[in-house]
């Protein structure tokens, strides 16, 4: 069986949870699949886990919305695709390829079934509120919606198959990965890591809320941040200027996800003041990890870590900013967080994830 799969965020959002969702698929596929990874233009070697087809469209509104409608739907019909899996949300809305989804967006899942709102200033763009009405509509025609099995089954009114939640191979075989890039990308000794994403409106809570805590951390426990553009990096810049936060706040380009294991292991917490995805993003690497994690009382969040994390009100900057401090000071919760994390994270073995995915594939394209 042909899979197409979109490789657009691997391109344009290498470390976000789409892109580590279907590189953790990509990694687990059972035998019997042959992968093409359509991508926007071409892909370093790390990618090399599939066929790649390159369709090459402008990283802009209108050429994310061209890839979606056009592109997509035109590569999977010239390579004879059996079907077409996104990870990324907005499926084509003019066609007849059999298509499935794997919401991996921060929040999809919970009244944004999709992943497609944004509260980003961009998202009011008239083609990005195009892009989120023909994505909506080709949703709509979705054959069948994948779903992590540890999760309260959703309300999307379309077949659902749920499997084991799924992580990047290192995380889940933490004694096969030996690599040391602590040296490579120049670590502090310590220090605590935010994962994305980007965005003002996401980037102003993370920095109020890290204002409330650099005074009693931030010298000796600075607040790393991975996975933002040079847009997120700008307007960090001006804010750590505003607030005087200095060198409490310190940005880490080039990462791989590759890297993200070590990264993870090497922090000494993960804030994450964001809706967990429901696949891979930083709420299941944080507890996968390992890590005190302080991030949000969301519906998708609490179902994920249960007592295993420090949750706090939405949009509060200053209990964020105080919990921050009080998993780095109180050791004892730190360590009862970080034993409850494993705890957790162990039951999401990808033993059977191979042969459910099969299943799913068959299911979707014989009977969707």
């Amino acid at each position: 069986m042909r899979v197409l799969y979109d490789g657009w965020s691997l391109v344009h959002h290498t470390l976000g949870p789409e892109s580590l969702h279907l590189l953790s698929i990509l990694e687990n596929l059972p035998e019997n699949i042959s992968p093409v990874l359509a991508v926007p233009q071409p892909v370093p070697d790390w990618q090399a886990l599939a066929r790649i087809e390159i369709s090459p469209s402008a990283y802009t509104p209108w050429g994310q919305l061209r890839w979606e409608q056009l592109l997509l739907p035109s590569l999977a019909k010239d390579i004879d695709a059996d079907l077409l899996h996104l990870a990324t949300p907005a499926a084509p809305a003019f066609t007849r390829q059999k298509t499935v989804f794997s919401p991996a967006g921060y929040g999809a899942g919970v009244g944004n079934w999709g992943g497609l709102v944004s509260p980003d200033t961009d998202a009011h763009h008239v083609l990005s509120r195009l892009r989120r009405s023909l994505g909506m509509g080709g949703l709509e025609q979705v054959t069948r919606i994948l779903w992590p099995d540890d999760l309260p089954s959703p309300d999307f009114q379309k077949p659902i198959s749920q499997l084991s939640p799924i992580l990047p191979w290192d995380f889940l075989n933490p004694e096969n990965n030996s690599m040391d890039v602590s040296g490579d990308l120049q670590l502090p000794e310590e220090f605590i890591l935010y994962h994305g994403p980007g965005g003002k409106q996401r980037i102003d809570l993370l920095v109020q809320a890290w204002n409330w805590a650099a005074g009693a951390i931030g010298e000796y426990y600075p607040l790393l941040l991975i996975g933002l553009d040079d847009n997120d990096r700008q307007i960090i810049t001006e804010m750590r200027a505003r607030f005087d936060l200095g060198d409490t706040i310190q940005e880490l380009p080039g990462v791989l996800p590759a890297n993200l294991p070590q990264i993870y292991r090497q922090s000494r917490a993960v804030f994450h003041p964001i809706p967990a995805s429901p696949w891979c993003g930083p709420t299941r690497l944080a507890m996968a990890a390992g890590k005190p994690l302080v991030s949000i009382e969301h519906q998708m969040t609490a179902a994920i870590v249960g007592s295993a994390a420090y949750l706090v009100r939405e949009n509060d900057a200053r209990a964020l900013g105080a919990a921050l401090v009080t998993v780095v000071v109180e050791e004892e919760l730190a360590e009862r967080l970080s034993a409850a994390a494993l705890k957790v994270s162990r039951s999401w073995d990808s033993g059977n994830f191979s042969d459910q995915l099969r299943l799913f594939y068959l299911g979707a394209h014989h009977n969707g």
